[in-house]
């Protein structure tokens, strides 16, 4: 059996794997949206730095294995990145079950050798075949919690859903619905699209609930508008983009933009109004995107990073992750 490791240096080459990659990690249990080629090269034309240096593992002529990395300077060190890192949620590399132990072993022969200080590799399962790579000997390998992720399980149907969460919430959610309706009608709206209108909308009231707290979002701090704006216009072709929005008045007072894939919605991006924050316009929207989600036959709810209290109270449940550090092991000096 011919099994190698590919180190792919440049981006023509990268984009050469792109239909083969893409059509690996589609038919891999574990994706999610956030290992298709079509997010991490998106992030990489918005984001990219230094040099690429992408892991691919090959048995015979298939891709068993695909590490999106980039070799850049930071803080004085040669670091080793994840294509993705800071705004990706879930950055496990895309490794077949079948072929881990090979290609971590490959990886791991490879990463003995390289010319690096530091791989920092963030947001991974807390049951990455990676973390194989602590019993080798010649590497410094460190494990470290990561931020959670929390989703919610959607059984049942809707109404049994909603008739176990809360009595307040419920209570709440219908009392800022006829509240909001006695000054004008409120609309529900899924668009599969992402046009630039409504991709409009949801950036202004992301920056604007950010400005009434003296802060910026995650938008000014990142600059990641862009790289909304395109990856969304890529998955849409897939039909995985699906941008939920409320209307109020005829205006967008809350939007979320998720991704739908493998029978779970990934809520990515979300903002709403915050002058009307009494209003509850948030919460009536993810009601909304919960019936969409039991309707459209998903079964998950994903919020995504972090286990904050208002997620709970939606059924979320967290989802560990952790952190690799790995270095060179220095050898004890010898007289």
């Amino acid at each position: 059996m011919s099994f190698r490791l590919e180190v792919v240096s440049t981006l023509p080459r990268l984009r050469e794997l792109e239909p083969p990659w893409s059509q690996q990690v589609s038919a891999w249990q574990e994706s999610t949206p956030f290992q298709l080629p079509e997010w991490l090269l998106t992030w990489w034309d918005h984001f990219g730095s230094g040099d690429l240096q992408t892991l691919v593992a090959w048995k015979e002529d298939i891709i068993v294995g695909l590490v999106p990395c980039f070799r850049h300077v930071w803080q004085n060190a040669r670091q080793l990145t994840l294509i993705g890192s800071g705004i990706t949620d879930y950055l496990d590399p895309f490794i077949a079950n079948e072929h881990a132990d090979l290609t971590v072993g490959k990886l791991g022969a490879y990463l003995m050798e390289a010319e690096f200080d530091l791989c920092d590799w963030q947001d991974l399962s807390a049951t990455s075949p990676l973390l194989s790579l602590t019993q080798s000997e010649q590497l410094n390998v460190s494990v470290a919690p990561e931020t959670v992720c929390s989703e919610v399980e959607l059984d049942g149907d809707f109404d049994g859903y909603w008739q176990n969460r809360s009595s307040e919430m419920r209570r709440n959610v219908r009392r800022y619905g006829e509240k909001a309706e006695r000054t004008g009608p409120l609309r529900f709206d899924v668009d599969c699209n992402a046009t630039p209108e409504s991709l409009d909308a949801l950036f202004a009231l992301h920056t604007a609930r950010w400005r009434s707290r003296g802060e910026s979002g995650m938008v000014e701090a990142n600059h990641s508008a862009q790289f909304m704006r395109a990856v969304s216009s890529v998955l849409a072709r897939r039909g995985i983009v699906r941008l939920f929005t409320v209307r109020w008045c005829e205006r967008v007072v809350a939007a979320i933009l998720a991704f739908s894939w493998k029978g779970k919605l990934y809520g990515y991006f979300s903002a709403f109004d915050p002058e009307h924050e009494h209003l509850g316009f948030g919460r009536i929207l993810l009601s909304h995107c919960i019936r969409y989600a039991y309707q459209t036959g998903h079964t998950h709810w994903n919020f995504l990073r972090g286990d904050e209290p208002y997620k709970k109270s939606w059924g979320a449940q967290c989802i560990s992750k952790c952190r690799l550090k790995i270095r060179h092991r220095v050898s004890p000096c010898t007289s």
